[in-house]
C-alpha cells in the first residue's frame, strides 16, 4: 500500500486520521508520518491495510500500465434522486 491509497481509502470511508489509528491500534501520528511519505515497519502498514480492508476498501495493484487504486470491495449504495 502507498501513502495516497491510505489516504484516499481513509477519506472514502469518511475516517479522519484518529479514527483510522484507534481501528488499526497505531498512534494519529503514525498514520500521519505514513501519509505523508515517512517510512514504516512493514507490519505496521499491514495492519493499516487491514483495518482500511475490514472497514470495506479493497486495494488494487499496478496492471495493465495503469497505476495503483481502490475502491469498495461491495458495490456503492446509488445515491437518492433529488
Amino acid at each position: 500500500m502507498f501513502p495516497i491509497q491510505c489516504k484516499l481509502a481513509r477519506v472514502a470511508l469518511n475516517w479522519g486520521v484518529r479514527d483510522l489509528a484507534q481501528k488499526a491500534d497505531v498512534s494519529a501520528s503514525t498514520v500521519a508520518r505514513f501519509e505523508r511519505g515517512d517510512r514504516l515497519l512493514p507490519r505496521t502498514v499491514l495492519t493499516l491495510r487491514q483495518a482500511l480492508e475490514a472497514g470495506g476498501i479493497e486495494f488494487i495493484g499496478e496492471a495493465d500500465g495503469k497505476g495503483p487504486g481502490l475502491r469498495f470491495r461491495q458495490p456503492f449504495p446509488a445515491e437518492p434522486e433529488g
